[in-house]
């Protein structure tokens, strides 16, 4: 037989909502507790002091400040408090704070802080150094011990009040330019923080850098390929090579060595040539260069060097090869006739042999002669040798004249005259003697300087040639003169041979001039040249005997 038994059904999940009740219970509290308001306070750079709260709806209901008997409210700008009006700098005193949460839950215990906070407000920032040197621009910057938010400055001729929205150590105030080397100073008075008041004035000095100054190296002679170096007292920041002028202008470029030495190097085979004076002119001023603090040269600045003259017994060679002096030169060996090889010759001349190109010459002019040695008939042949080539008559064997020189022997161009010389006596009746290719060819009686203005004796080169000149000055009693003249060749300071009217010639009668007749001028003058040698001897020398006809 069977039996049955009854089930006893209980309702499902009970024991579980038991279980959720602590649970929710805990929640609400911490709710509660997250709800109250929490307070953090921080420094603040651009406030008095930073606040943060915590707690849900937590807010700042009210924030002041009290010292010494004042308070002062404060206003919230992004947890930053910010006094409603200016502090003074370096005060103790209290924030007061009053914070609260949210009102659905104002009625908990604690939903309301007030806080008393002590604050000091910044101390004046002050400069770091109260004498320092500033860049030659407008703009001059201050460093200071600590950041600063305001700076009230005044110079001689600028004022003016800098605010910085975040504060900091460096300020840049305009105040103009300067110039390099000049002194000066700068009064101001800073806040810590924009609604702090100002300190007391405090007054700094500054020097601006000095003058930027350049140098140039190598100093003694150098080669006509060497590489010209200049330095400057400070690193430039600013150069512009394009605006420094090499003279004589010379093909070559400019190199930096570093910030403060740079480098121009020739690229030609003849470089800057022989007995050059070479020149870098740098640009002065703001124009010119400069350096990181804005520094200059004071004014245009020319550095110079010279080359190494090349040597005479070249030049005298290359002369005598085309036609300007009274002398031929043979070398020994035939050489080869291109720009390198003479190039190399100017300091290293070929050997070879000279000779007279006729033995009629006066004594007195073969005297002049010495090979390998400078006398004033090697500068006469350079003045002829100028005066045919276009160049300035100066008879100096500089680059030009060297170059030139090198060119007329590679394409076999000569002398288109003869040479020419002239011999004065003072012997009475004084003479000139006119000499073209080792003949006597005119003799003439002439005229010189009377005692108190006698003629300069020696041998000189006609400098000078006019066909016509009213020569003016005065006569030894101190009366003027401005007398027509022709046919004019100087030779030395104001003397010259030329025509002058005379009743009789063969004695002295002039200024210091030596004198010929009317139709005797134009002969000398049409016969001789630049460069052409003038001997005046004293008394006591006899004309040169001639050896070959006479034309007078």
């Amino acid at each position: 037989m069977s039996v049955s038994r009854s089930r006893t059904h209980r309702p499902i999940g009970f024991p579980m909502a038991w279980i959720w009740l602590p649970i929710v219970f805990v929640g609400i509290i911490t709710m509660l507790f997250l709800s109250l308001p929490r307070v953090r306070t921080t420094e603040s750079r651009r406030g008095l002091l930073r606040v943060t709260l915590g707690g849900w709806g937590a807010q700042l209901a009210g924030a002041t400040f009290s010292y010494n008997g004042h308070t002062v409210a404060l206003k919230d700008q992004l947890q930053r408090l910010v006094p409603e009006r200016v502090l003074p700098p370096g005060v103790l005193g209290t924030v007061h704070l009053i914070i609260q949460h949210s009102a659905i839950v104002n009625w908990i215990p604690g939903e309301t802080k007030n806080l008393v906070i002590p604050v000091t407000t910044p101390t004046t920032p002050t400069v770091a150094q109260r004498q320092f040197t500033r860049s030659v621009a407008p703009a001059m910057t201050l460093v200071f011990q600590k950041p600063v938010s305001m700076v009230a400055y005044a110079t001689e001729h600028h004022t003016g009040t800098v605010r910085l929205a975040v504060p900091d150590r460096r300020v840049t105030v305009t105040v103009g330019s300067t110039h390099p080397g000049t002194i000066g100073s700068i009064t101001i008075r800073t806040a810590a923080a924009l609604w702090e008041s100002l300190g007391p004035a405090k007054t700094v000095a500054w020097t601006a850098p000095p003058f930027l100054t350049a140098s140039g190296s190598p100093q003694a002679d150098i080669s006509p390929q060497s590489p010209l170096t200049v330095t400057f007292s400070r690193p430039l920041t600013h150069r512009d090579l394009n605006h420094w002028q090499v003279t004589p202008k010379t093909p070559g470029s400019w190199k930096e060595i570093n910030a403060t030495t740079y480098q121009y190097t020739p690229n030609s085979e003849f470089g800057f040539g022989p007995n050059s004076l070479v020149t870098i002119t740098i640009p002065g001023g703001s124009i010119g260069p400069r350096t990181r603090s804005g520094s200059y040269l004071a004014h245009t600045t020319s550095l110079t060097w010279t080359t190494a003259p090349g040597s005479v017994l070249r030049l005298q060679q290359l002369l005598a090869e085309e036609g300007y002096l009274p002398v031929s030169w043979q070398p020994t060996e035939p050489g080869t006739h291109t720009l390198s090889a003479e190039i190399s010759t100017i300091y290293n001349p070929p050997t070879g042999t000279f000779q007279w190109k006729s033995e009629n010459w006066p004594q007195a002019l073969k005297n002049l002669w010495s090979p390998g040695n400078w006398t004033v008939m090697t500068k006469g042949a350079i003045m002829q040798f100028e005066r045919v080539n276009g160049l300035t008559v100066d008879g100096i064997p500089g680059p030009t004249v060297w170059r030139a020189l090198i060119d007329d022997r590679l394409s076999g161009r000569v002398s288109p005259d003869g040479y020419t010389y002239i011999f004065v006596t003072e012997d009475l009746p004084e003479t000139l003697q006119l000499w073209d290719n080792g003949q006597l060819v005119l003799s003439a009686d002439t005229n010189t300087g009377i005692p108190q203005t006698p003629t300069y004796l020696g041998t000189f080169p006609i400098y000078e040639r006019l066909p016509f000149q009213i020569m003016q000055g005065h006569n030894p009693n101190g009366t003027p003169y401005a007398d027509p003249v022709h046919w004019i060749n100087y030779f030395k300071g104001g003397d010259a041979v030329h025509a002058f009217p005379r009743a009789s010639y063969g004695f002295p009668q002039s200024l210091g001039c030596v004198e010929l007749p009317l139709n005797i001028g134009p002969i000398v003058y049409h016969t001789v040249h630049y460069g052409t040698l003038v001997t005046v001897n004293p008394p006591g020398v006899a004309p040169a005997p001639a050896n070959s006809s006479i034309s007078s």
